[in-house]
């Protein structure tokens, strides 16, 4: 194969945008997932701001995808994304940690739907609700 997935295809090369280690332009994280819940911890900087001292809220979104990623896989192996809203609630700043925690809500046939959140000074910040489906014969390079 080319390096490109197929539609049945969901290979992890380590460039996740996300935690990619292999990703140089990449976020970098370090995501845990554990018993269907997903944890990420994050001090964003100037570089991720939409406007000033405020973070970007496709990163937030970003962020909040990878949580329910990591809770899916967590219990259910290999995922992918099917579906994700998100709403922001109030403005995260750049420069005091954020903590982004997702949990699964139930699990119909091959479906996974979570609910993620995140988190700064306490407060909640932003919200999003996910469907994962399952993905058979997932690998890690």
């Amino acid at each position: 194969m080319d390096g490109r997935n197929s539609r049945e295809e969901f290979n992890d090369d380590r460039h996740c945008f996300v935690c990619g280690e292999r990703n140089d332009f990449g976020l970098r994280l370090k995501p845990e997932g554990k018993d269907g819940e997903g944890f990420i911890k994050w001090v964003p900087d100037k570089r991720h701001q939409g406007y000033l001292g405020v973070v970007h809220g496709g990163l937030l979104s970003t962020l909040m995808d990878e949580a329910m990623a990591y809770a899916a896989m967590s219990i259910a192996g290999f995922c992918a994304t099917v579906e994700i809203t998100v709403r922001f609630r109030k403005p995260v700043v750049t420069g005091r940690p954020v903590e982004v925690r997702a949990g699964v809500v139930e699990t119909p046939g091959r479906l996974v739907r979570l609910e993620a959140r995140v988190l700064q000074d306490g407060e909640k910040k932003a919200e999003a609700r996910g469907t994962f489906v399952r993905v058979p014969g997932g690998r890690t390079d």
